[in-house]
């Protein structure tokens, strides 16, 4: 099943002569895949995989899928694990089985909108699906996301509606599914773009953070009061920013913004961004580091003449992934340390590539052994297929 992680033979336990604790300390520090090879060599081992669980620091994973966009809509997905510094193929016996499937707004879910239902996933290696109604208003290119319980559906509607900014939450506790519920629509300061190619989204367990990519016009949803509260710009008063991104890394709301202008982009900045709860229009950028030149330029691809003109960002947990929205080439990554600042800046070349018959979806999840073991129970295999090289 992992074709790449076999052991050549099972030790036994008498065999096993280093001291518990020392073990589960080694193992603690090994990437997730060996971690489960160790599990299966002794009865001890597994012991000390179990222990080593309590020290163990996963790193999100990096999930990159491309599918077709006629029948029968394959999809074929790589990921790449930050701690093994390793793309791993993806595979299952499963046919995606929606009429189409795309990226959320937000990092860590998919979703597939049909005119007989809707469709999500939310588990580490999107196996699980849950099927709902389809939503009342019919839409094209929404904002889709998950705040705590709720199933937030925003913007994208179909161009003949009469509201372009409405907005649609379900109750994902209600057993049956519940009922579609219509909400405060969107600020009216978003009608020119009120979709997710234009816009940045942001989720949190309480909120749902929306901002322009152009603008920096800001906003943010509320699931328990229903309603928006507009912000102050996402735009830090010590540089211009021409496209922007947002994405919460843990419970930090990240920014990423492409400085100078779009004719002659100077460099990647990132911020974290406090928003108070008290006073919601006072916004407190802190700098959180710059991407490097030579990975700038390796994102830009400064050979050709066509222009950076967004990029695409995910951020999860310790780590952030950012790659030109237009292309699937280069992608960039960084991992947050413990003050809170950018270092271990790493480029990894996108394996999954995707030609015009396919789309392209890129999603980040947080990968426990547990997920892992779950996914391999679900006859997910895994087949490591390069390593990258860090810099």
């Amino acid at each position: 099943m992992m074709e790449n992680r076999k052991n050549d033979g099972v030790i036994g336990e008498e065999e096993c002569s280093i001291d518990g604790d020392i073990l589960a300390s080694i193992l603690s520090n090994l990437p997730l895949l060996d971690l489960y090879s160790a599990c299966q060599v002794s009865k001890s081992w597994n012991r000390a995989v179990f222990f080593s669980l309590r020290n163990l620091k996963t790193m999100p994973w990096l999930l990159v899928y491309t599918q077709r966009i006629m029948p029968p809509f394959i999809m074929a997905a790589m990921a790449y694990d930050p701690k093994s510094d390793e793309w791993i193929e993806l595979k299952t016996a499963s046919r995606v089985k929606h009429l189409s499937v795309y990226g959320s707004s937000h990092s860590t879910l998919l979703y597939s909108l049909s005119p007989k239902r809707f469709s999500f996933s939310v588990d580490a290696f999107h196996l699980n699906w849950r099927h709902v109604a389809p939503t009342r208003v019919w839409r094209v290119d929404p904002i889709v996301a998950v705040v705590g319980r709720s199933l937030i559906v925003a913007g994208g509607v179909w161009q003949f509606a009469d509201d372009k900014l409405a907005v649609e939450l379900l109750d994902l506790d209600i057993e049956s599914g519940g009922v579609w519920e219509r909400c405060e629509s969107m600020p009216g300061s978003l009608l020119g773009s009120p979709s997710s190619t234009w816009l940045s989204v942001a989720v949190n367990s309480e909120k749902l953070y929306v901002t322009e990519k152009r603008s920096g016009v800001a906003c943010c949803f509320d699931p328990e009061t229903r309603s928006w509260t507009e912000l102050l710009d996402f735009s830090p008063g010590d540089c211009k920013l021409y496209s922007r991104e947002i994405g919460f890394a843990g419970n930090r709301l990240i920014m990423a913004g492409i400085t100078g202008d779009e004719d002659i982009p100077t460099g990647i900045k990132l911020w974290e961004v406090a928003v108070s709860n008290e006073s919601p229009m006072n916004l407190k950028f802190e700098s959180i580091g710059s991407m490097p030149k030579a990975f700038f330029d390796k994102l830009r691809v400064i050979d050709t003449d066509r222009p950076l003109t967004s990029i695409a960002f995910n951020a999860v947990g310790d780590m952030v992934y950012i790659r030109d929205a237009a292309e699937t080439g280069e992608i960039v990554a960084a991992e947050i340390e413990g003050g809170g600042k950018l270092c271990r800046w790493r480029t990894l070349t996108n394996q999954n590539k995707c030609d015009a018959t396919e789309r392209l979806i890129v999603a980040c999840s947080k990968v426990s052994f547990s997920d892992l073991k779950r996914a391999l129970k679900d006859n997910l295999s895994f087949s490591v297929v390069s390593r990258t090289r860090q810099v």
